[in-house]
């Protein structure tokens, strides 16, 4: 577990990504701690008492991930806060972050900054969090929602009208990624808009006895299918979904058995590589992805992706996972949506704050204030700029400037990627996330089920209809 401290002035909240979801290979340790620094060794996470050189908060986190990210971040802040300082614990897998949580925060416990995730992580915390909206009308006055996009707001509300989190970045998925070089091997000119165009460029793959068919997606965990079926039933039948969420309409009615029937379609003819459902996305397929058949081993030329892609489409990661010898030096990364899936149907992504922050009840009023500077500072000011600048989150907050992040990129392909991302997030169909697990597991387990045979469609729908009825709304 990598400690830091950083010095800052008046502030606190950072860091963190949804369901894993950071196409890293492997953390990067963190940065020694410079002269003039303190370490905390505090395993609780509970910050440090103030001094007369400030006031120390203390935060646990997921993401910015190690390494390029956190640096940057860190570098920024330290420039305009040296006066509060953040003892940081990267803990990793975002699971692990909200395990420790289970422990400490009911035991009067843990960090200052909350790094979060909207929904089910939210409410099932929220009674630990202090209430942001005073502070963020304090710090941007009574119009501060203006500041940021609908969809993320909407979100962060799921767990109260008082904000008990507010949103660090966003996300939309699913698009698929692909591996530039092996495209142009195979002489593809044109990114697919079809199902059929897709199915036509697995079929030239096979031709190349490294490549391996069809796209990734490590169906062995159910989020990525679930982004993928949302993706098919908001282009049959747009919005649907989140009404049956909301118990609204059934999700036996007939679209939803159709969406169903598209899903197993998809596997039944070889669009998902083969062995999908013994995969992981994260280390599996994303790892082979990166290596592109440098090591002499067979490689995904696609994998279902998020726009946290980005962040491994920078010419430093590039180079930074080259040296660490988990990427071929040479790669270049391109995306596409996900195609439509028939006639008059359009691609879409859904939309999440990939990134909460929270306050801890628990924290000293010193702390707390220390701390929504922080939380500020991610959520719209500089802090916001640079993190999303990183390309793992794009931004929640209103007129951030990109440039930076443009400009990092390791080539045409991959600023056409990230063009398509920013557009996918501002013109995003709905929710991501749906803020009921039952419903939400209720998905991933049924589509795993039906993908790999033992479930029928009719079968999956009535499964997940069932969950839903059980809800409590």
């Amino acid at each position: 577990m990598n400690k830091r401290i950083i010095a800052l002035l008046m502030a606190g909240a950072m860091v963190g990504s949804m369901t894993g979801c950071a196409p890293k290979k492997a953390e990067v340790p963190a940065a020694p701690v410079t002269q003039g620094q303190e370490t905390s060794g505090s395993e609780t996470g509970e910050a440090s008492a103030p001094s007369e050189k400030g006031v120390t908060i203390s935060l646990w986190k997921w993401i910015p991930t190690e390494g390029v990210q956190i640096d940057s971040v860190v570098e920024a802040w330290e420039k305009e806060h040296p006066e509060i300082h953040l003892d940081i614990t990267h803990v990793g897998e975002a699971a692990k972050v909200f395990q420790k949580y289970s422990a400490a925060l009911p035991a009067g416990e843990g960090p200052t900054i909350l790094a979060m995730q909207v929904g089910a992580r939210a409410n099932q915390f929220k009674d630990f969090c202090e209430p942001l909206a005073p502070y963020a009308v304090e710090k941007w006055g009574a119009d501060w929602e203006d500041m940021f996009l609908d969809t993320a707001l909407e979100q962060c509300r799921w767990s109260g009208d008082d904000y008990t989190v507010l949103p660090g970045g966003m996300t939309a998925a699913p698009a698929i990624e692909y591996n530039v070089n092996a495209f142009e091997k195979l002489g593809i000119t044109e990114l697919p808009k079809t199902l059929e165009d897709l199915y036509a460029i697995i079929e030239k793959s096979k031709a190349d006895g490294q490549m391996i068919p069809g796209v990734g997606i490590g169906a062995k965990e159910g989020w990525t299918c679930r982004d993928v079926y949302m993706s098919i039933m908001n282009q049959i039948a747009p919005g649907k979904i989140y009404d049956a969420v909301d118990g609204k309409t059934s999700f036996t009615d007939a679209e939803f058995l159709e969406g169903m029937q598209i899903w197993k379609d998809m596997f039944d003819h070889g669009l998902f590589a083969e062995g999908s459902l013994g995969t992981a996305l994260y280390p599996d397929v994303n790892d082979n992805m990166m290596m592109g058949g440098s090591d002499g081993k067979k490689y995904y030329i696609m994998e279902v992706c998020g726009t946290w892609h980005g962040s491994s489409m920078t010419k430093a990661q590039i180079e930074e996972f080259a040296e660490q010898g988990n990427c071929d030096p040479e790669l270049h990364l391109g995306a596409f949506p996900f195609p439509a899936v028939k006639e008059g149907c359009e691609p879409n992504m859904a939309a999440t704050v990939d990134i909460a922050w929270g306050i801890n009840k628990n924290a000293t009023e010193e702390e707390k204030k220390a701390a929504f500077e922080f939380i500020s500072w991610m959520a719209a000011g500089k802090g916001q700029e640079v993190f999303c600048n990183t390309l793992q989150v794009l931004p929640a907050a209103k007129n951030i400037n990109m440039d930076a992040g443009k400009a990092s990129l390791n080539g045409e392909k991959e600023v056409e990627a990230l063009e398509m991302f920013e557009s996918y997030v501002q013109n995003n169909v709905g929710n991501r996330e749906i803020p009921y697990p039952e419903i939400s597991n209720a998905l991933d387990n049924t589509l795993t089920a039906v993908a790999g045979g033992v479930m029928t469609p009719e079968e999956a729908v009535k499964s997940i209809q069932e969950a839903s009825d059980s809800v409590s709304r």
